[in-house]
């Protein structure tokens, strides 16, 4: 059966090596589209000269809108396997069969490109970063990924029409784990090579810039997903403290009339965030359920 290969590209200032990535991925797919979101440069001129097909956004918008509409290109079409990768040169397109494979033989709807077993070349504080990272997306997810952040995978069919996106930075790639986690896609990983010293920038976020966005978009589907074990233990446990001060405020002042005014202060503000957090819990609790029930 012949199936519909399309390789997605997120792209921003990226016209010094993308059209090397183009070239070399249409030697392994049946196109290769571009969304080229909102570059200062001529990224859009060369990617369609190298033959790409390209979705141009007029402003910056984000990792996450691009991959959203890249994502929406692909369903249109009905692609049968989507590979998105990087447009800065850092993986090897020549490597697009060997992440596909698993989504081809029907054993995987998701394969992440796996990118540190004996990495030497990625500096240490990109590891330590990106290895922080993995740990907040299974926290979220509660599935153990080894490689949450790489832009090196591919994605079945069924994965295409079901993944929902609505992170416009650079949580999309853990955004899109958990909920294809949730939707109970099957996701392997397969080790992929990756040049850090491609001559070229590669990232165009400083690191703390771009942890920061991610860590907080994963905070809010930490909350979102597991607002029970996340908020509501946390809020019974302020609320406990908060009692035990107010006894404690109310058995000195019975003893010996005296009136701890700071104590009153930590039991009422304990009391207070913990019934917040508690009631937190119960909303996001019925929010998480609802969405679950539609799928």
């Amino acid at each position: 059966m012949n199936m519909l290969k399309i390789v997605c590209i997120p792209a921003y200032n990226e016209e010094k090596v993308i059209a090397d990535v183009i070239k070399k991925c249409l030697m392994h797919a049946d196109r290769v589209i571009v969304c080229d979101d909102g570059s200062k440069d001529n990224t859009s001129d060369v990617s369609s000269k190298a033959g790409a097909i390209v979705l141009k956004h007029e402003q910056n918008q984000g990792k996450g809108y691009a991959m959203k509409t890249l994502f929406a290109y692909a369903k249109k079409n009905e692609a049968d396997i989507m590979i998105t990768i990087d447009g800065d040169g850092q993986f090897l397109p020549e490597e697009i069969p060997k992440i596909i494979k698993p989504i081809k033989n029907d054993n995987a709807d998701i394969v992440i490109g796996y990118r540190f077993d004996d990495n030497e070349e990625m500096p240490s504080y990109r590891k330590i970063g990106n290895k922080m990272l993995d740990k907040f997306t299974n926290l979220a997810s509660e599935l153990p990924f080894r490689d949450t952040q790489g832009g090196f995978r591919s994605y079945s069919k069924k994965a295409i029409n079901v993944i929902n996106i609505t992170t416009e930075g650079f949580g999309v790639d853990s955004e899109i784990l958990i909920d294809a986690s949730k939707k109970d896609l099957k996701i392997v990983e397969e080790k992929v090579t990756v040049i850090y010293d491609t001559g070229n920038a590669t990232s165009t976020k400083s690191p703390i810039s771009h942890s920061t966005e991610v860590i907080i978009s994963l905070l809010e589907s930490i909350a979102i997903n597991h607002p029970l074990k996340y908020l509501g233990i946390p809020g019974i446990i302020l609320t406990i403290i908060g009692v035990f001060f107010a006894i404690f405020v109310l058995i000195t002042f019975n003893d010996i009339r005296y009136f701890s005014i700071p104590f009153t202060l930590v039991s009422m503000a304990t009391i207070m965030i913990g019934i917040i957090l508690l009631l937190m819990s119960v909303v996001l609790f019925s929010i998480a359920a609802t969405q679950r029930r539609k799928y």
